[in-house]
C-alpha cells in the first residue's frame, strides 16, 4: 500500500494513535479526530544541498503531500528544520502552527514564515494544539544547538517522549523519565553529539517505557547508527522492555500496545 493511502486510510478509534515513521527523526502522529502532528519531518534533499550529504533513504511522501495541523521541531539542524519544505507546508495550511525553540522560530521568520504561525517553545514550555498536549524538555545537542529540546506529546491518553538529538545525561533527563512515557523515541546514530546504541539503552532503562522505537539512522552515510547493536544491547541490558524497529513509511496503531498482527514488537 502506498504511504499516502496508509496515512489517509488510518482512522484511529478513540484511545488509539496512528504513528508513522518518515525516516531519520521524522514522525507523523494521527489521533482519533483525524488531526495530524508532524515531528521533525525531513522530506527534501536540503542536507545534500547545504552540507554535501546525500540521503540514502528516499522520502516516503512528496513535500506537497504533507498537510499537518501542527509541526513540532526540536532544533535547527537541516534534517530536523527542513526549510526547503516548511514554508510551503505552512502556506498551504494557514491554520497550522509550528512549535520550536527560539532559534528555529527566528530562522523560520527569516525564511518568510508569519510570526502568527510560530510558537516559541523552549525547555519547560507547555502548550497544546487540537487533541495534542505538548511539552518541551531537556536535550543536550552541544554548543551549535544550545536551545535544542526533547519533546513530550500527550494524545489519546498516551504519552510519547521524543528525546530529540541529545547526549545521555541521566540527572538532566530524570524529569522527562518521571512522566511515565508509554513510548520512547530515541536516536541511535552516536554522532554529532547524539546517543549511540548503548547510551540509548541507558535512557530506556531510566524511562522504562512500554515501547521504545529507535530512530535517526541510515539516512546519511555519516550519521551511522547500528540497529543490530541496539537490538543486542536491549536484549542484554534491558530484558523485559519491548522495542520495535519501524520500517521507513510504516504505520503503527497504538492503544497501549501495538494493534497489528503482522508486526509484533521485536522483543
Amino acid at each position: 500500500m502506498k504511504f499516502m493511502d496508509k496515512l489517509n486510510n488510518c482512522r484511529p478509534a478513540p484511545g488509539q494513535l496512528g504513528i508513522f515513521w518518515l525516516g531519520q527523526a521524522g514522525f507523523l502522529l494521527k489521533n482519533s479526530k483525524g488531526e495530524l502532528l508532524a515531528v521533525d519531518p525531513y522530506l527534501s534533499h536540503g542536507v545534500e544541498r547545504i552540507c554535501g550529504l546525500k540521503r540514502l533513504m528516499m522520502p516516503v511522501m512528496e513535500p506537497e503531500e504533507l498537510n499537518p495541523d501542527c509541526l513540532l521541531v526540536s532544533h535547527h539542524d537541516e534534517d530536523h528544520l527542513d526549510l526547503d519544505i516548511i514554508p510551503g507546508v505552512l502556506s498551504r495550511n494557514p491554520n497550522a502552527k509550528l512549535f520550536g525553540p527560539s532559534t528555529v522560530c527566528r530562522m523560520c521568520r527569516d525564511a518568510g514564515i508569519s510570526q502568527g504561525q510560530l510558537v516559541e517553545f523552549n525547555e519547560g514550555a507547555k502548550g497544546s494544539w487540537g487533541g495534542f498536549g505538548l511539552e518541551a524538555v531537556f536535550a543536550d545537542h552541544g554548543d551549535h544547538a544550545k536551545d535544542a529540546i526533547g519533546m513530550v506529546v500527550r494524545a489519546e491518553g498516551h504519552l510519547l517522549y521524543f528525546s530529540g538529538d541529545t547526549s545521555y545525561q541521566c540527572d538532566r533527563m530524570k524529569y522527562a523519565a518521571s512522566l511515565g512515557a508509554d513510548i520512547l523515541i530515541v536516536p541511535i546514530n552516536g554522532e554529532y553529539g547524539n546517543m549511540n546504541a548503548c547510551e540509548a539503552v541507558d535512557l530506556v532503562n531510566l524511562v522504562k517505557p512500554k515501547l521504545t522505537i529507535p530512530s535517526h539512522f541510515w539516512t546519511f552515510i555519516r550519521h551511522g547508527g547500528d540497529p543490530y547493536l541496539f537490538d543486542r544491547e536491549m536484549r542484554l541490558e534491558a530484558p523485559g522492555l519491548d522495542f520495535y524497529f519501524m520500517c521507513q513509511g510504516e504505520m503503527l496503531l497504538w492503544d497501549g500496545k501495538i494493534v497489528t498482527e503482522s508486526n509484533p514488537p521485536s522483543h
